[in-house]
């Protein structure tokens, strides 16, 4: 995976792909997206606790709108695996989630927070920290942000429905 360092601007994708429940909206975004969580075992990161609510909080994200699926996958940089390791996975209650080929969009006041899906093995197994504005975006989460037209999702966005 590649390494960001937390809140630098995001420049992995010019290109926003969601999956929802009904299709995919594809969309050039017109702000830019903040890092957070793409880390790699050659660079120090922030570690300490993080509320009660946030490991769970973050889990619900990663499974509501996929951002951005990858046909291969990554895997955690700093557990040691093998090439035969299958993908790291969550039991959640909509059901298992893999992670490691999706990211997450986590919108905050003025602000869109880009991350990879593995960020809540770090936060978990890793004790990673996100920094404190994204934490609190967390806790603000609206899962509506991707049903309309509004200020993260352009009138242009391209809608591709499943039928």
């Amino acid at each position: 995976m590649a390494y960001f360092e937390d809140l630098s601007i995001y420049r992995y994708s010019d290109v926003d792909i969601i999956e929802t429940d009904w299709g995919w909206l594809e969309f050039r975004p017109g702000y830019d997206r903040i890092n957070v969580g793409w880390l790699d075992a050659s660079h120090p990161f922030e570690e300490g606790p993080t509320p009660s609510w946030f490991a769970n909080s973050l889990l619900d994200i990663i499974a509501a709108a996929r951002v951005n699926t990858m046909r291969g996958y990554s895997r955690c940089p700093f557990c040691p695996s093998r090439p035969e390791d299958p993908m790291l996975s969550v039991a959640h209650p909509s059901g298992i989630l893999w992670l490691g080929h999706t990211e997450i969009r986590v919108p905050g006041p003025g602000v869109m927070f880009a991350g990879p899906s593995l960020i809540w093995h770090y936060v978990t197994a890793h004790s990673y920290r996100p920094p404190a504005g994204f934490i609190e975006a967390v806790e603000q989460y609206d899962f509506g942000w991707t049903a309309e037209s509004g200020p993260w999702i352009p009138s242009d966005a391209q809608r591709i429905t499943f039928d």
